[in-house]
């Protein structure tokens, strides 16, 4: 079955050969290709997932170092589901829900960051979350923030990593292979405003 186009993709098929004025379907394939393997590079160096999911049951640990901040491992948050710390044994826990009153969503979700307002049981793997996090991807309706979300300059750092490659290939000679493979050196083809980009976006994770 051919490969397709990721469902997390950060940009289309049809938009990188806009901006490469090609009007043929002759590398729609590579293009394809090289959008999944610069998706995957950008999350990965971001350290998240972009496209909005429900995430179960998240195990975290809280410090006992005066910290009273939970920064969730997925953000913007649109909504937490649960909330709960680990009472009873370990080896028989008893999951339950903090009081809404003792915590709060900082900065309308956009951080992703929790902040306990009572006392917090403080232990390894003691608190976790269910919540909903990440971007509206919807390319059709690019413009519409009831159904597209996602930044512009994410899809644009996309776009411009993509053509890099797709300029680049010939003269290197590179293979279907080496875009899913190791052989990409992605260090090589970020200038500073790509970096500063993906530093933006990338989620530190500090429990």
């Amino acid at each position: 079955m051919a490969e397709a186009l990721l469902t997390y993709a950060l940009t289309t098929v049809a938009r990188v050969k806009t901006r490469l004025t090609i009007t043929v379907s002759t590398h729609d394939t590579i293009l394809l290709y090289l959008i999944n393997s610069v998706t995957d590079f950008i999350e990965g160096e971001c350290n998240r997932r972009f496209k909005v999911a429900v995430y179960m049951n998240e195990l975290y640990s809280m410090q006992s170092n005066g910290n009273n901040l939970l920064v969730l491992k997925q953000s913007p948050v649109s909504a937490i589901s649960y909330l709960q710390f680990r009472a009873g044994l370990k080896s028989n826990p008893n999951w339950t829900d903090f009081i809404a009153d003792d915590w709060e969503l900082l900065d309308d979700g956009t951080s992703g960051i929790i902040e306990f307002r009572g006392a917090v049981i403080h232990g390894t793997n003691n608190v976790r979350a269910t919540y909903t996090a990440g971007y509206k991807i919807n390319f059709a309706n690019y413009g519409d923030s009831s159904t597209h979300t996602l930044p512009a300059d994410l899809t644009d750092l996309a776009e411009r990593l993509v053509i890099k490659l797709f300029k680049r290939r010939e003269a290197e000679g590179k293979a279907r292979e080496d875009f899913n493979g190791g052989s990409i050196t992605w260090k090589d083809l970020l200038n500073t405003e790509d970096q500063e980009t993906i530093n933006k976006y990338r989620r530190v994770n500090f429990f």
